[in-house]
């Protein structure tokens, strides 16, 4: 961690002069560019402070139906390929898409780069589906091999179930890159909202007759809910265009769809390191006893509250931006990480001083009634008190990972996350074995903290070069 505080608390040339008058200048742009987003964030954070609420009663509607079942430790590990080839792709094309367009036009090129991507991705879907259809099975022997024949049986039908919102999903984050280069955040912010109140009217319609298959359900409702909903968006805003400029949309030149893939491609294979990341987390976690993959999922939950409500709102809006400034003034870039990390890492520590000796209590507030009971309630608690260690990583290490995508660096995200697998893979499988589901814990904080000080110590080289 030394390299990164040297980086950002003395960054070296780029604040020589501090007294001089153009150092005075650059102090107070950057402050003036710093309160902005602050400001806009108050909105976008009552949006995620809604779905942060409906998410909490979506995992209480979860814990009191299903409890620590078996049947919920395969749902939650078949959602990790789920994620990767829906969330994921989608994420890694949005990532794309931002730093490709933004800053170089409004409506007219976001709708020229936009409609082939479009194109491309519903062949990248087919294909997609057409495999995992056919090699499914093949893959979760392979990643779970604990699983026996029924388990099996059943993770391969909740799989081919999510197939079609893996293609919602991917398609949706490409909507969410347009959306985010024309400035509308707030839809992005709803989406979560949407997909927990889907699966929240599914468990209690068709949890009876359906039993796992009602949340399945659930999702798969609220992943098309979500490509819809910004699919409108979109209409809305070429619909004002066109209303306003009836030819200038049409005159656009297209681009051919393998431009933005070749962009993403580096974040694509960042996003399948990610996916391994969590296949051996849920892997390592299948060799415990059952329930144990649903508790780090609830623990996990809990995790995920401030990251919801402080870094996910703050890395979103500023995105954008942050690609405009570095390719601006790479220093004035570096002058507003700096204040963003030391703001992340001060919430962030506060946050873990209060929900470590708070764990057990947080659990048993939020999850224990129904199938959820004391016990599973003290081990959740357990996994909690270690796993929140990774907050303070897990917040900065977003901020450098979009600090290397403003830099058209897609290299470093991509070395930091391999190097944080290796982390995960070897220290786990020293310590899970002696130390269980505690020493699972301490493996995922070790990776976090390996991969933010993977990036920074590149990010700090970079910096010293100016």
């Amino acid at each position: 961690m030394a390299p990164l505080v040297r980086s950002f608390g003395w960054p070296g040339r780029v604040v020589h002069g501090f007294l001089g008058g153009a150092s005075i200048s650059i102090a107070r742009q950057t402050i003036a560019e710093g309160i902005e987003p602050v400001r806009a964030l108050s909105g976008y954070s009552l949006l995620t402070g809604l779905g942060l609420v409906l998410g909490l009663v979506r995992e209480l509607t979860v814990a009191s139906t299903f409890g620590l079942s078996l049947q919920l430790d395969i749902f939650v590990a078949v959602m990790t390929v789920q994620l990767f080839f829906g969330a994921q792709v989608g994420n890694a094309l949005e990532t794309a898409f931002i730093g490709r367009v933004a800053g170089q036009g409004g409506l007219d090129v976001v709708l020229r780069s936009l409609r082939p991507a479009i194109y491309g991705l519903l062949l990248v879907n087919t294909g997609v589906i057409l495999c995992l259809f056919t090699s499914g099975p093949f893959v979760l022997e392979m990643v779970f091999p604990r699983f026996e024949g029924g388990q099996q049986t059943l993770a391969m039908h909740t799989l081919r179930a999510l197939l079609m919102p893996i293609a919602f999903a991917s398609t949706a984050g490409l909507l969410r890159g347009a959306l985010a280069v024309l400035g509308s955040f707030a839809p992005g912010f709803l989406a979560g909202s949407i997909v927990s109140v889907c699966t929240i009217v599914s468990i209690m319609l068709f949890s009876s007759p359906l039993g796992i298959d009602a949340l399945t359900l659930g999702v798969a409702v609220g992943n098309l809910g979500v490509l819809g909903l910004f699919a409108g968006r979109l209409a809305l805003f070429k619909q004002g265009s066109l209303s306003e400029r009836p030819s200038s949309a049409l005159a656009v030149r297209q681009d051919g769809w393998f431009v933005l893939w070749g962009t993403a491609a580096l974040v694509l294979v960042r996003e399948l390191v990610y996916a391994g990341v969590a296949l051996t987390e849920r892997s390592l976690a299948s060799q415990l006893p059952a329930g144990s993959i649903a508790a780090f999922f609830y623990a996990s939950t809990i995790v995920s509250v401030p990251l919801s409500l402080i870094v996910l709102p703050l890395t979103t809006v500023m995105f954008p931006g942050m690609v405009e400034t570095f390719k601006r003034d790479i220093q004035a870039g570096f002058s507003q990480l700096r204040i963003q990390v030391f703001l992340l890492v001060a919430a962030s520590v506060a946050v873990v001083l209060v929900v470590i000796p708070l764990s057990q209590l947080i659990i048993e507030s939020v999850f224990m009634r129904g199938q959820f009971t004391v016990e599973h309630s003290r081990f959740t608690a357990s996994i909690l008190s270690v796993t929140i260690l990774a907050l303070p990583f897990m917040s900065v290490g977003r901020l450098l990972r979009n600090t290397c995508y403003s830099l058209s660096d897609y290299r470093t995200p991509l070395t930091g996350l391999i190097a944080q697998l290796a982390m995960l893979a070897g220290l786990g499988l020293l310590v899970v074995p002696r130390y269980g589901a505690q020493g699972l814990a301490i493996a995922m904080v070790a990776g976090e903290a390996t991969t933010l000080l993977a990036m920074a110590l590149v990010l700090s080289k970079r910096l010293y070069a100016q």
